[in-house]
């Protein structure tokens, strides 16, 4: 049986190995969700009760599943922490607001004819998850998978493998609630597990990894004509406008830039900035990314762990090597911290330009390059010159400019004097490379549901 060694990314050391699910018992794990209709058959009441029990099984396992995170892929301990009490909030979210987004809509009603909407689980959904929120991530994907009816097989990056043990056995104490066998189940693996089971007989897939693993998801469900969600990571730009609060523009982008050591997708990954306030912003996220203790991520006080992987620590090394060697200016860190572990400095480039993989391809790191402009339209013509489009930000004190220039910027969330995370409720996705479909919104909750029009003659 092959197995899935793990690393600690600050050690360097073996973590711990886990046996791969074998193809015999993933296409078992398909049929065996593919029977299973007793979840279907619940009515969204009896479901909202039972999922909404996953909120204090999640309070409990939250000191669990932090220094599991910490351990596993680096994250710090107080990040670990902040991950579960966000997907907590999700969760209760999702319980009050789901419920409305999929209930019959009438489209007309007359004396002679009645047009309904209906909506239906689509049956069996796999949800395949990165290692850089290995709670949040996946969590907020199965559980509007589930609320909506169908069952789920869940593929956890095999870099948080342990994180998705957990999980599931937070699934496993909901049935003394009622929660059906088979309505949840897990696959440990790789990349070719999840290959494997998304060509199975499943109905859709949610991917929130890569540009290429979503390209051959979207070629293998086009094939079959099976739905999917791919959420594929970004190249995200802040614009800081000459007007903007600079205090609270820095503290927010150089939080968004390191938060998971960089490791985000909707993270700050370039930074436009007028050249009237240029200088005196570039030093104020000096000052500011001088707060950040980076460290062993058990340590309470650990702002900043190491990279979850090795190789995303050689990517963003990569990054900066070739940013400077065209031009750029290392201003602050840009060195590997220590002989063991995958730690790195943050850093700020300055003088970068868009022949810099730094500026065009995405970095996943704790890096900010920063680029001057002269006016708001070379900054929108900047900031769109991407082949990503998942989140962007304007930083100004006139809201009115802010959202023009919102609306006319390439992405699937577009902030003003705020930058990152979603909110439930609202559509979450990205344009050109960034994805395909949405989650999170009434729209996004119904890409898990068939829809279904019913016209009655009366």
């Amino acid at each position: 049986m092959s197995k899935i060694i793990e690393i600690n990314p600050s050690t360097e050391l073996i973590y711990k190995e886990f046996d791969e699910t074998s193809n015999d018992d993933i296409d078992l794990i398909v049929e065996n969700a593919k029977k299973n209709k007793n979840w279907s058959k619940k009515s969204i009441e009896e479901r909202v009760f039972i999922i909404s029990k996953i909120i204090p099984i999640l309070e409990e396992k939250r000191e669990k599943l932090a220094h599991t995170m910490a351990s596993e892929m680096g994250k710090s301990l107080k990040s670990g922490r902040h991950e579960v009490s966000i997907i907590i909030k999700r969760i209760e979210d999702y319980c009050e607001m789901i419920p409305s987004f999929i209930e019959n809509e009438i489209i007309f009603d007359s004396e002679t004819e009645k047009n309904i909407v209906h909506f239906e689980p689509r049956g069996v959904v796999a949800v395949i998850s990165p290692w850089n929120a290995p709670v949040f991530v996946p969590l907020a994907s199965i559980i509007p998978a589930l609320l909506t009816g169908n069952n789920v097989v869940f593929k956890p990056s095999e870099y948080s493998t342990e994180i998705g043990i957990v999980i599931s056995e937070v699934f496993n104490e909901l049935k003394k609630y009622g929660f059906p066998e088979n309505s949840f189940q897990l696959v440990i693996g790789g990349k070719d597990k999840g290959k494997y089971l998304v060509e199975n007989d499943i109905d859709m897939t949610v991917l929130i990894g890569s540009l290429r693993a979503g390209q051959q998801i979207a070629k293998s469900s086009s094939e079959k004509l099976k739905n999917f969600i791919l959420e594929l990571g970004g190249k995200d730009p802040a614009i800081v406008l000459e007007d903007a609060d600079l205090d609270n523009s820095v503290i927010q982008i150089v939080k968004a830039a390191t938060m998971y050591t960089g490791q985000v997708c909707f993270g700050v990954e370039r930074v436009y900035c007028h050249g009237k306030i240029y200088d005196e912003f570039i030093e104020k996220c000096v000052e500011e990314m001088k707060k950040i203790k980076v460290g062993d991520p058990m340590n309470e006080e650990t702002d900043m762990g190491p990279f979850a992987v090795k190789f995303q620590l050689e990517k963003v090394i990569e990054h900066i090597k070739d940013a400077i060697n065209k031009g750029a200016k290392l201003i602050y860190g840009g060195k590997k911290i220590g002989e063991k572990g995958y730690f790195f400095e943050p850093t700020i480039l300055t003088d970068v330009n868009h022949s810099m993989k730094i500026m065009k391809e995405e970095t996943f790191g704790p890096v900010i390059p920063i680029m001057k402009f002269k006016d708001e339209n070379e900054a929108i013509k900047l900031a769109n010159d991407s082949d990503y489009g998942l989140t962007a930000s304007i930083w100004t004190k006139n809201i009115k400019k802010g959202e023009e220039i919102a609306r006319k910027i390439e992405a699937g969330t577009v902030e003003v004097n705020r930058h990152g995370l979603s909110k439930a409720g609202c559509p979450w996705g990205g344009y050109k490379l960034s994805g395909f479909g949405r989650i999170y919104s009434k729209e996004g909750i119904r890409q898990f549901m068939n829809t279904k029009h019913i016209w009655i003659v009366k």
